[in-house]
């Protein structure tokens, strides 16, 4: 849609802006556009509305600079709050720290990000729609614009460089302290870290699980350095408000007599025990170390305490809830198996019929028990010809009747397919009886047996029986069938065979060829059963001594 450029300058200013428009590849682009045509119109909306100059929200490049922005969103919460907090210095003579440096780099990519966020629209969630329109982000009839009443404010304060500012110039302790708190003011971003972290996590996987593990993760990591920061808040707030250092404070630091302030322990050993202290609180571990004489010391103790046993709670129930989703399945399984025990129990069943219903369950279900209809019943019926052919896929290779016949119809024939499982000696069909289907055998093997008895052969995986009777008048099975092994079958009724196989002139060609292969190598089988029988009989007449009467 952009005009094709001939300049080096302007092919690189047409692919600048084709990377902020709406992109198909940004991982939440079709929760608010459901259809390729309705993202081609929001590209035409962002040109006619703003020329292009607009950078969309889900456009690569938004996607690109919000990861980029969430490492350095989170590089930041953790460097200011490590140098307020355990970066001491003397109060009338500070120097300027590397951690100052590195966090000028940091605030000049946020000044950055503020002029880019400036430019870009944003998602309005409650109605799902794209806000393009540039104007707005300046001016507003009723109330500033979204960026301007949410983020503005804190982002101008955090990004200005104030720590590297009052150090260079020496200025007062207090104010030392409001440049820091300044920077401080990032740590509400956490929020939209936690979202753009999912967002980013969408380009790898989809599970939920995964998504709520790392940030649960994050969070911890976070959680644990911003409570070892606060084990030194008060005694740090007293310092750089009245310039000295207290030394009633931090009452577990002390190692012997007298009283020692924090400027009298290396940087190592405060963090050290801060975040010893702090994990214990996590792990509901060693609350004895928050040993404190202060009021406003045992209140950030307690507000640790607390905010460390919610947390902990919060995420043994997302990992409950992980677990019972993961596991559901097998849960399931074991409550219906408690349920089938309990009835074998009040039914009395005999121990071997027992463990014949134990195999029955344990081979249908794998321990995993899921209600398959109601899964798929939400599915269109292509779709489910689909799954049905790829869980049928090894069937479909080994069944020569499926061969050079085309998908679709194999996948019509798999849809009306009902699985059946027959233990080892179970009765599959009776010859005699009325056939109302055909059997196909997926793993498993099943012994043939003539009206006559006599075996005539054994059938495993890809082969299938029961079809002469749904191709004779009167429908009667011309063999018994018998499982030699826990066998699965699936079974396709005659309804379906006439209206599917029947109907296609490949495969009941093949059905009618093998079915009078079959007839005839049975009733040759039968007659040889039979002309052994008479010639047994025979020969065992012939050895019988005449019966004599002798008078006396």
């Amino acid at each position: 849609m952009l005009p094709k450029k001939t300049t080096l300058l302007g092919r690189m200013y047409r692919t600048l802006r084709k990377t902020a428009q709406l992109s198909k590849h940004h991982p939440v682009t079709y929760e608010y556009f459901r259809s390729y045509p309705a993202v081609v119109a929001e590209r035409q909306r962002q040109l006619l509305e703003e020329e292009g100059n607009v950078i969309h929200p889900l456009s690569l490049f938004s996607l690109v600079w919000m990861s980029v922005m969430m490492m350095v969103n989170l590089m930041h919460i953790v460097v200011s709050s490590f140098r307020l907090f355990f970066i001491l210095q003397p109060i009338d003579d500070p120097e300027i720290h590397w951690l100052d440096l590195m966090m000028v780099g940091l605030q000049l990519v946020c000044l950055i990000d503020i002029l880019i966020k400036l430019n870009t629209g944003y998602l309005n969630k409650s109605n799902f729609y794209i806000v393009m329109n540039k104007k707005s982000i300046f001016y507003k009839q009723i109330s500033l614009s979204h960026y301007l009443r949410r983020w503005f404010i804190v982002d101008l304060a955090s990004s200005l460089p104030a720590v590297y500012v009052v150090t260079y110039l020496k200025a007062s302790n207090r104010l030392q302290l409001i440049a820091h708190i300044m920077a401080l003011l990032r740590t509400p971003k956490i929020y939209e870290v936690a979202i753009d972290l999912k967002i980013f996590l969408k380009l790898f996987t989809e599970s939920y699980i995964v998504h709520g593990l790392v940030r649960l993760s994050v969070m911890f990591v976070l959680s644990s350095h911003w409570c070892s920061c606060l084990m030194y808040c008060p005694a740090v707030i007293v310092y750089y408000w009245s310039g000295e250092m207290p030394t009633h404070y931090n009452y577990y630091m002390r190692t012997g007599p007298g009283k020692k302030d924090l400027m009298g322990y290396d940087l190592t050993t405060r963090f050290n025990k801060a975040i010893i202290i702090a994990l214990s609180a996590f792990f509901g571990t060693g609350f004895t170390l928050f040993r404190s004489t202060e009021p406003d010391e045992i209140l950030i103790h307690s507000v640790i305490i607390v905010y460390a046993a919610m947390f902990m709670v919060f995420t043994l129930v997302y990992l409950i809830k992980s677990y019972l989703t993961i596991f559901g399945s097998s849960m399931r399984y074991q409550g219906l198996m408690n349920q089938v025990e309990e009835y074998m129990k009040y039914r009395q069943f005999p121990p071997s019929l027992k463990r014949r219903v134990r195999a029955f369950y344990q081979y249908r279900y794998q321990e995993r028990y899921f209600k398959e209809e109601s899964d798929l019943d939400c599915l269109s019926e292509e779709l489910r010809d689909e799954i049905k052919l790829h869980t049928c896929r090894t069937l479909v290779h080994k069944v020569k009747l499926f061969e050079d016949v085309s998908a679709s119809v194999v996948g019509t024939v798999l849809g009306c397919l009902r699985p059946e499982v027959y233990l080892s000696n179970d009765l599959v069909v009776r010859a005699g009886d009325i056939g109302d289907c055909m059997y196909f055998i997926a793993t498993g093997t099943v012994a043939v047996y003539s009206l006559k008895g006599v075996e005539v052969c054994h059938l495993e995986d890809g082969h299938h029986f029961g079809e002469v009777a749904l191709l004779m008048k009167d429908s009667k099975r011309i063999a018994t069938v018998v499982a030699v092994e826990i066998t699965q079958l699936y079974r396709l009724d005659a309804p379906d065979f006439n209206r599917f196989v029947l109907s296609n002139p490949t495969l009941y060609d093949r059905v009618e060829a093998l079915a009078s292969r079959r007839m005839h190598h049975t009733v040759l089988l039968d007659d040889a059963f039979r002309r052994e029988r008479e010639q047994h009989n025979l020969t065992e007449q012939a050895n019988d001594p005449p019966n004599e009467n002798t008078e006396t």
